[in-house]
């Protein structure tokens, strides 16, 4: 039987490391058996937006990295696949366009993240 973790994630790619410890922890919790729902919500959104460039700065890219995690989470733990979300408000609050995001992410409303909260007792939020 497989362990769910949700891990929200809501903050920027850039700027601090919270976005990149919830990808760890996500590609973490694949390797012990966890099964993540990650949820992507206010600025966290803007680390499913496609081909990211930070620029000069210190930061690293990570939307290849969350591809990955997401291939990861759905391919190899076939029985009980991971769950990846987008909320649709923070999405649209940044003018971000689900066209421009990564594959195989869920754009949900705000209920449904509220209804992930509620359901699930383990959690990580970045």
């Amino acid at each position: 039987m497989t362990k769910d973790i949700l891990i929200v994630i809501r903050k920027g790619p850039y700027g601090s490391f919270q976005a990149a410890e919830g990808l760890r922890h996500a590609n973490g919790a694949i390797s012990l058996g966890f099964r993540p729902i990650v949820v992507l919500a206010d600025d966290g959104v803007y680390l499913a937006k496609t081909d990211q460039d930070p620029g000069q700065g210190p930061w690293l890219s990570l939307g290849d990295t969350l591809e990955e995690i997401i291939a990861r989470g759905l391919y190899e733990k076939k029985d009980a696949p991971a769950e990846f979300y987008v909320e649709k408000e923070s999405l649209a609050a940044r003018g971000l366009d689900p066209e421009d995001l990564v594959e195989d992410l869920e754009p949900v409303d705000s209920r449904k993240v509220s209804e992930l909260l509620s359901a699930n007792s383990l959690q990580l939020i970045f």
